[in-house]
């Protein structure tokens, strides 16, 4: 178990978000829209300044699902680091203290285990981390929300999103996430434990919540098939499934990879040389965390690759350190078509309160509903034979 780090509370500062800096929501959103603000690049500099006592070179904004990110650069000899990304979180997740306490223990617990993670770094009163109150006015009235900050070392590398990852190369990444499950079976804590977490494979009940927003009345039916399927064949085995720490978006866009310069096969050209973003940390299945990855790949796989087959190039990596127990198999195909059905649900929810927000919220996603149709469609012993190798 490792210890928990308490926020500092910082009075003061308050920073005071202009009323044209507010992100404009739907008038069905009104909650959403106390939770949110739109922070610009020099109020991020002011944080960092403020905080961290660092003299702020650059700054750019990051594209984020529901948070602010930064990457800024800073100067000074004595600095061991130059590089960092500001993270403010939005105003409900910063509410579960417990929860940041432990990702950011998880970051820790894995940096000292050679993994390539972001660590913290203290701010001017020795704290990891920083909770700030913002007031802003909305339609003339004052509006004030307290946001978490921290400030985490930026690590070097190419984004595996920003790059085509062959086969081999995907492989890797397999490998590298059941590194990642072997080394956290020593780790725990609290926070880890979130049934409540929208995102959680396991908590149906807020997927079929939001069925409504779909387009027709075959989309829900499809939807509800799914839902009813996932808590047949899966939630009600959770256990025979092996648990633990799980990332739960070990997706491109949270791995760094590097070009291997030494003894690369015929087709391997990336090799994975880190792992960002642990703000969707759970305790889970490990099954499930597979399962998320995969959807993620058939979703991105390159034009030439068949996606069922693209994937499973991810789960040989993985079963060739963590081989998946015979209760994993059964269900494997099953947490897939559920993440993708949350995904497509939640999806269309957010778009439908937040419309100005549509192309970042679908960006990732361009094949989800004809990927959620396949696999709803296909005999699990299909999709077993093409995508899983069995």
């Amino acid at each position: 178990m490792t210890s928990e780090i308490a926020p500092g509370k910082l009075t003061p500062p308050v920073w005071d978000v202009q009323e044209h800096d507010i992100q404009q929501l739907s008038n069905n959103s009104q909650e959403a829209a106390r939770e949110t603000l739109c922070l610009s690049n020099n109020q991020a500099v002011k944080l960092v300044e403020n905080l961290y006592g660092f003299n702020v070179e650059s700054v750019k904004k990051l594209g984020s699902y529901g948070d602010y990110n930064f990457h800024v650069k800073v100067s000074g000899a004595d600095q061991e680091h130059h590089e960092y990304i500001l993270k403010v979180m939005n105003a409900k997740d910063s509410r579960d203290e417990e929860q940041i306490t432990a990702q950011t223990s998880m970051m820790t617990f894995l940096s000292t285990r050679d993994f390539h993670v972001p660590r913290p770094e203290q701010n001017r009163w020795g704290n990891i981390m920083s909770l700030v109150n913002f007031e802003r006015k909305e339609n003339g009235t004052t509006v004030s929300t307290d946001h978490n900050v921290r400030l985490l070392t930026y690590l070097p590398g190419i984004l595996g999103s920003d790059v085509t990852l062959d086969p081999a190369s995907l492989q890797g990444a397999g490998v590298y996430m059941a590194r990642l499950h072997q080394a956290l079976k020593n780790f725990d804590h609290p926070g880890l434990y979130r049934p409540n977490f929208k995102w959680n494979l396991r908590n149906t009940s807020v997927v079929g919540e939001h069925l409504h927003v779909l387009g027709s009345i075959e989309d829900q039916k499809m939807a509800h098939k799914v839902l009813d399927l996932f808590a047949d064949k899966v939630l009600s085995r959770m256990e025979d499934l092996p648990q633990g720490p799980t990332h739960a978006d070990f997706g491109s866009g949270n791995i760094l990879v590097k070009e291997k310069t030494t003894n690369p096969g015929p087709e391997e050209r990336y090799q994975i040389c880190g792992v960002l973003d642990f703000g969707d940390a759970i305790w889970n299945p490990l099954v499930f965390d597979v399962a998320i990855s995969l959807l993620f790949y058939m979703l991105t796989a390159p034009d030439h690759e068949d996606p069922t087959v693209y994937s499973g190039h991810f789960l040989r990596g993985y079963e060739s350190v963590r081989p998946l127990t015979m209760a994993e198999w059964d269900v494997l195909y099953h947490c897939v078509v559920e993440r993708a059905c949350q995904l497509y649900v939640l999806n269309e929810h957010a778009v439908s309160v937040e419309p100005d927000r549509e192309a970042h919220i679908r960006q990732d996603c361009e094949r989800l509903y004809e990927t959620l149709k396949y696999l709803v469609e296909s005999p699990k012993a299909e999709i077993d034979k093409q995508m899983l190798g069995r």
